[in-house]
């Protein structure tokens, strides 16, 4: 509204100049007035002029008098665009730090998002150390309790240990006597140091005889399996050249045993029993027996129906091993055919290691030759006694070889270097059970 008035009263001050300018000039014009000597109508057009000029600055001085914006923007437009020059450089670079906090607010979110994740583990590790504090402080209270056990212990222990004092005092006293005593025991490991070289130089004799008796032996066992092959062939002979022949296989005499395995296919056992029975056969024609048939049937045997259908029941019967064993129940003469009863034994532990199976008194001062022959008879009463429990054996009455050479031997020389009459046992050398191979026999001298 303010601006409006003032247009108004600009028009009304400029019409109000422009008339008395006109009315001033036409009075110029029809006086013919002159001034500084020009001719009336370039006065006339000097006063118009004039007229228009003074319009003008009575507007600007009126404009000037009537706003400050006005004053300022005719008197002050230098110093006003400088200043606005300076205000747009201001804002660029305000604009630009602007920009530049943009960017930092940016980067410190991110940081602060950063941030918040490390308080958030920071938060949950104090929630773990929290707990883990709480689980010390419960154990820091079982520790306590434990000091104060371990301290009253402490009191014990150092009764205990005065006590101790008071005995190592006594021990030191013993330790001098001990000393004493160590120096004449000193004197004594001296001679019996000498004592120890005489005893070697025995112990060589000894052991170069003990060699001599295991060369001795193994050629005195040679020497027993060719005599005792031999001693078959003279009685097989023997009884054939007789007019009334020989016994070949005596009442209730094994003729052989072996392992028959129940826990193999039904055709795998069949296969075994039957192999074991050819065996039987085979033994009984090398003995002299004979089909009652034929002279050419390969077939010596003769079996009791019962007895065959019992054993074999017992063999289907059986989950593990067992000892199936042929017998000869009555007395079998050369040429006629060999009666066999077949008998299993179920596998089971008929000795324990250490136990002892037999045993024999062996004078030593009697020879090398009486100690042999005694050690000899009591292995082949060993053999006789696992027979008669059920061990398989072969045509000879054997089980195996019960004992090595070297304890053989060792057996022998202790016995003959003893000179006396000393007691043999013959132990288990570990569990013995009937389906063995080879039972482990040790020899010990009492």
């Amino acid at each position: 509204m303010y601006g409006f008035a003032l247009i108004v009263g600009l028009a009304i001050a400029g019409g109000v100049i422009a008339y008395i300018g006109d009315r001033i000039g036409m009075k110029v014009g029809r006086r013919r007035l002159s001034i500084f000597g020009l001719r009336p109508k370039y006065t006339s057009m000097i006063i118009t002029i004039l007229t228009g000029v003074m319009i003008a600055g009575c507007s600007i001085v009126l404009l000037s008098l009537a706003s400050d914006y006005v004053r300022i923007a005719l008197f002050e437009i230098d110093e006003i665009q400088e200043s606005l020059a300076a205000a747009r450089s201001d804002l660029d670079s305000k604009r630009a730090e602007v920009e530049d906090l943009s960017t930092q607010v940016e980067l410190m979110g991110k940081e602060r998002a950063a941030l918040q994740a490390e308080f958030d583990l920071a938060v949950a590790e104090l929630a773990r150390v929290t707990e883990e504090r709480e689980a010390a402080l419960e154990e820091l209270a079982m520790l306590q309790s434990k000091l104060e056990d371990s301290e009253s212990q402490l009191l014990i222990a150092s009764a205990r240990l005065e006590e101790t004092e008071a005995g190592l005092k006594m021990v030191s006293a013993q330790l001098e006597q001990a000393r004493a005593d160590v120096q004449r025991a000193q004197r004594e490991i001296a001679s019996l140091e000498e004592e120890r070289k005489v005893q070697t130089e025995q112990l060589r004799t000894l052991t170069e005889t003990r060699d001599m008796l295991a060369s001795e032996v193994a050629a005195l066992e040679r020497a027993l399996a060719e005599t005792t092959q031999r001693s078959a062939e003279l009685l097989w002979e023997a009884g054939q050249l007789s007019m009334w022949g020989t016994v070949i296989f005596r009442a209730d005499e094994v003729v052989l045993g072996s392992v028959i395995d129940c826990s193999q296919p039904a055709q795998v056992v069949q296969e075994q029993v039957n192999d074991f029975l050819l065996r039987v056969n085979d033994v009984a024609r090398r003995r002299g027996a004979r089909s009652s048939r034929d002279d050419n049937d390969p077939f010596v045997l003769s079996f009791e129906e019962a007895n065959v259908l019992a054993a074999f029941q017992k063999i289907d019967e059986a989950s593990g091993k067992v000892v199936l064993r042929a017998i000869s129940p009555v007395n079998t003469w050369s040429g006629e055919p060999l009666t066999v009863s077949l008998h299993v034994y179920p596998d089971e532990l008929i000795r324990r290691e250490g136990e002892v199976i037999a045993s024999a008194r062996v004078d030593g001062a009697g020879g090398a030759d009486m100690v042999q022959a005694g050690i000899l008879s009591l292995v082949q009463e060993v053999n006789s006694i696992l027979i008669a429990e059920g061990m398989p054996s072969d045509e000879e009455g054997k089980i195996g070889t019960l004992l090595s050479v070297s304890e053989f031997a060792n057996a022998i020389i202790e016995v003959i270097n003893s000179r006396s009459v000393r007691t043999v046992k013959a132990v288990a050398g570990a569990d013995i059970w009937r389906a063995s191979a080879s039972p482990s026999i040790r020899l010990i001298v009492e």
